[in-house]
C-alpha cells in the first residue's frame, strides 16, 4: 500500500516538473520573439522634455522600427522628350519604367538614363497594345508578356502598379477592360493604378450615370463595374502634341480646351468570381438584350421555367449558394412577365445575372457554350460592342496628314 502511494506521489512530482519545464521553455522562446525596442526612438523620448513621461503611455509595438512597405512599381507610357519623367525622378528615388513606341525619342531617352544612373529602365514598345501579346501566349503558351514587362512580371495579381500617360482614344481602356474580363489571373501586370490624362468627352462617356439606372451600354457598364474613377484636375489641351480639332458641335468650351486628369483603379471587389467574369461580359452584350427586353421571357430561353423564382422572389433549394446575390447586392422590385431590363438599375441587373448563374440548371443550358463561341479573337471585336468609333493615334511614326486635322466622330449619335 505505501509503495503504491509512493509511486503514484513520485509519478505527480514527475508530472509538475514536466510541465515546468514546458512552460519556462514556452516563456524563454516568448520572450526570444519579443524584438528589441529601437533605442533610437528612445533616446528622442528621454532627451525632449515635451515627451517626458510618454514612453510608459505608448504600446511597445510603437518603439520599435519597422522596414517601410515597398512602392508600387511606377510605369511612364510614351514620355515622349521625358520632361515629365524628369521631374518625377527629382521628387523620388524610386526606380521609374518607360515603354515609348516611337524610336524617335531614343536619344533623348538615352541622356536621361545616363544622367539618373540605375533609376530608369527604358524599352522601345508597344505598352498599351500589350492586350495583343496576352492572347497569342494564351493561343500558343507563349511568353511574350513576360518578356515585355520584364523584371515587372508578377504572379500577384493583387500588386498594384502606378501607371502614367496621356489616352487621347479609349482603346487601351477597352484593352483592361478586356483584360480584367479574359485573363484575370494571368496578366502578369497586376492592378493597375492609372493616372493618365484623357478627353472630356470619353471620360463622359465612360462614366455616364444613366448606365447606372436604365441605361444600356456595354462598355461604360463593364467600365463602372470593374473600375472606379475621379477626376483630379482639368489641364490645359495646348501642352500636348498632337493638337487635334474637333468637328463636333456639342462640345462645350471645356471639352474643346482642356483634358481631364484622372485615376482610374481597379475595384478591389469585382462583381463575381473572375471564372464568371467572361459569362457577366455576354449577359451585358447588346445582343443579349436592350433597355426593352423583358427579363423573364430572356432569361427562360435559356432556362425554361425559371420565371417562377424571379416572381416569387425565391432561389431553388439547391441553388450555388458561393454564386447566389449576397447582403450587399441590390434587392429586385416585383417581377412579372413584363418587367424590362429598363425598369432595373445597374445594380439590379447584377442581382439578376448573380442569381440565373446559381440555379442548378445552369450548367446544363446553352448560356455558356454559346458565351464560348462567341468570345472575341480580338480586342477589335470587343470594341465593336457599342458601334462607337474609337479616336486614337496607335502610334506617331505612322501618323498620316488626315490625322492631324481630323478629330473623332461622337460615340453617341
Amino acid at each position: 500500500m505505501i509503495g503504491k502511494s509512493f509511486f503514484r506521489l513520485h509519478c505527480k512530482r514527475c508530472n509538475f516538473i514536466a510541465i515546468h519545464i514546458r512552460m519556462r521553455h514556452k516563456l524563454n522562446k516568448l520572450s526570444e520573439k519579443q524584438p528589441k525596442l529601437a533605442e533610437d526612438v528612445l533616446k528622442f523620448l528621454n532627451s525632449s522634455p515635451e515627451y517626458n513621461g510618454l514612453k510608459e503611455q505608448l504600446p511597445t509595438s510603437l518603439l520599435r522600427k519597422y522596414k517601410a512597405p515597398e512602392s508600387s512599381p511606377l510605369i511612364e507610357v510614351n514620355p515622349g522628350l521625358g520632361i515629365l519623367t524628369e521631374n518625377i525622378l527629382k521628387c523620388q528615388n524610386n526606380k521609374i519604367y518607360l515603354f515609348e513606341q516611337s524610336n524617335h525619342f531614343s536619344p533623348y531617352l538615352d541622356d536621361l538614363q545616363q544622367k539618373y544612373p540605375g533609376r530608369i529602365s527604358f524599352k522601345i514598345a508597344d505598352f498599351f497594345g500589350m492586350w495583343k501579346l496576352a492572347f497569342k501566349d494564351k493561343m500558343d503558351d507563349g511568353n511574350r508578356i513576360q518578356e515585355l514587362l520584364g523584371d515587372l512580371s508578377t504572379t500577384d495579381k493583387n500588386r498594384t502598379v502606378k501607371i502614367l500617360g496621356s489616352m487621347p482614344g479609349l482603346s487601351f481602356m477597352k484593352h483592361l477592360i478586356y483584360n480584367v474580363l479574359f485573363h484575370n489571373t494571368t496578366n502578369q501586370l497586376g492592378r493597375p493604378d492609372l493616372f493618365i490624362t484623357m478627353p472630356v468627352h470619353h471620360y463622359e462617356f465612360l462614366t455616364d450615370k444613366e448606365v447606372q439606372q436604365s441605361k444600356q451600354k456595354s462598355v461604360p457598364t463593364l467600365f463602372q463595374l470593374l473600375f472606379d474613377c475621379k477626376t483630379l484636375t482639368t489641364v490645359t489641351k495646348a501642352h500636348f502634341l498632337p493638337w487635334t480639332l474637333s468637328n463636333s458641335k456639342h462640345h462645350s468650351v471645356l471639352n474643346e480646351h482642356n483634358l481631364y486628369l484622372v485615376n482610374i483603379t481597379q475595384k478591389e471587389k469585382l462583381p463575381c468570381p473572375a471564372e464568371y467574369l467572361p459569362l457577366l461580359w455576354y449577359f451585358f452584350k447588346p445582343q443579349m438584350f436592350s433597355k426593352s427586353t423583358r427579363v423573364i421571357p430572356m432569361l427562360e430561353q435559356w432556362i425554361p421555367g425559371c420565371g417562377v423564382w424571379l416572381i416569387t422572389g425565391q432561389d431553388p433549394p439547391d441553388s450555388n449558394k458561393l454564386l447566389s446575390p449576397g447582403k450587399d447586392d441590390a434587392s429586385l422590385p416585383h417581377m412579372t412577365i413584363f418587367t424590362e431590363f429598363g425598369d432595373l438599375n445597374l445594380q439590379q441587373k447584377i442581382t439578376v445575372f448573380k442569381r440565373f448563374i446559381s440555379w442548378p440548371e445552369f450548367e446544363q443550358c446553352q448560356f455558356r457554350i454559346t458565351m464560348e463561341n462567341n468570345l472575341p479573337k480580338s480586342v477589335t471585336q470587343f470594341e465593336d460592342d457599342d458601334k462607337d468609333s474609337i479616336p486614337t493615334i496607335t502610334h506617331i511614326d505612322h501618323m498620316d496628314h488626315s490625322d492631324t486635322e481630323v478629330d473623332s466622330q461622337e460615340f453617341d449619335k
